[in-house]
């Protein structure tokens, strides 16, 4: 147990100490301590959910996650590049990006170690190379977004909670759609004006009604390809929930701002672009692993 932990004590040392180095090289160095402080609340809630379950040998990390997290952060910020120049309407930073499913796919395959570090270092690196600079939080939304798929890997059987995790799914996208509906309309923060995203109601339901299909049909298929569909949804919700919710704090948006004009322009295309791509990765995945006997 303590190796473990003492793994999570490097991971977390290493991510900070890439955030200061990146924030310098970058010629914007972090400054204030909310980032701080966020990164703290990641940090406690994965080590809550680490300590309470600490047994499984989900948690494991031997030479073979080590690549795999390597690969997964390098692939997650190179590809991640091509796309950061396709901006997502939004009151910030987002941009279109289909290489969340990598960080997804590491994590549901080789557990929430290897996941963390793919999405969390691959958005350090990804934003580096755009020439963003650093931002702690959505590196740690990023993280969470690979290393809730990985806690599949928690139960022994993924078909037990499959319809609860879908349920809950499908009506967090559906509450959100909501919100959306009755207040299309936010003060965009940096101008001043009115913008209107009531476009990302429509996108969440459709983005529902996939992980829906996804997780139904794909079962008759691979029962793993169907719940990675809805574990891969709830990582988008809760990684990008998670750095939406801190900017309320780090850069002063209202509630509404960051939940109507952050987090769905982010969070929607995100798991559309996940519905489509993870099936396609996971069979892929599958068929090579059968030919070669692993």
């Amino acid at each position: 147990m303590q190796n473990k932990a003492l793994t999570w004590v490097v991971i977390f040392a290493l991510l900070i100490a890439l955030m200061l180095v990146v924030g310098f090289a970058s010629g914007s160095p972090l400054q204030g301590i909310m980032w701080i402080v966020f990164v703290a609340i990641g940090a406690v809630v994965i080590f809550i959910i680490y300590y309470a379950t600490s047994e499984n040998k989900a948690w494991e990390v031997g030479t073979r996650q080590v690549v795999y997290m390597a690969l997964g952060a390098a692939l997650y910020g190179l590809l991640s590049v091509i796309t950061n120049t396709i901006p997502m309407p939004s009151v910030s930073q987002v941009t279109l990006r289909p290489a969340v499913v990598i960080p997804i796919f590491f994590g549901y395959l080789f557990g929430p170690v290897v996941g963390f570090f793919s999405g969390a270092v691959g958005n350090i690196l990804g934003d580096f190379l755009s020439g963003w600079g650093v931002y702690p939080a959505w590196d740690m939304g990023n993280g969470l977004m690979g290393f809730v798929p990985g806690l599949v890997l928690l139960f022994a059987d993924k078909k037990r909670s499959l319809n609860t995790l879908t349920i809950v799914t499908v009506a967090l996208l559906g509450i959100f759609a909501g919100l959306v509906f009755l207040n299309p309309e936010v003060i965009g923060p940096w101008t001043g004006e009115i913008e209107h995203f009531g476009f990302w109601a429509w996108a969440a339901i459709i983005a529902g009604v996939l992980v829906l299909a996804g997780r139904f049909l794909l079962e008759r298929f691979d029962l793993d390809v169907a719940a990675a569909e809805v574990w891969g949804a709830l990582g988008v919700i809760v990684g990008i929930g998670f750095a939406a919710i801190a900017d309320i704090w780090i850069n002063g948006y209202s509630v509404m701002t960051a939940i109507v004009g952050e987090f769905m322009p982010a969070a929607v295309p995100n798991i559309l672009n996940m519905s489509i791509l993870l099936p396609i990765l996971l069979v892929a995945y599958f068929a090579v692993a059968r030919r070669t006997g692993r």
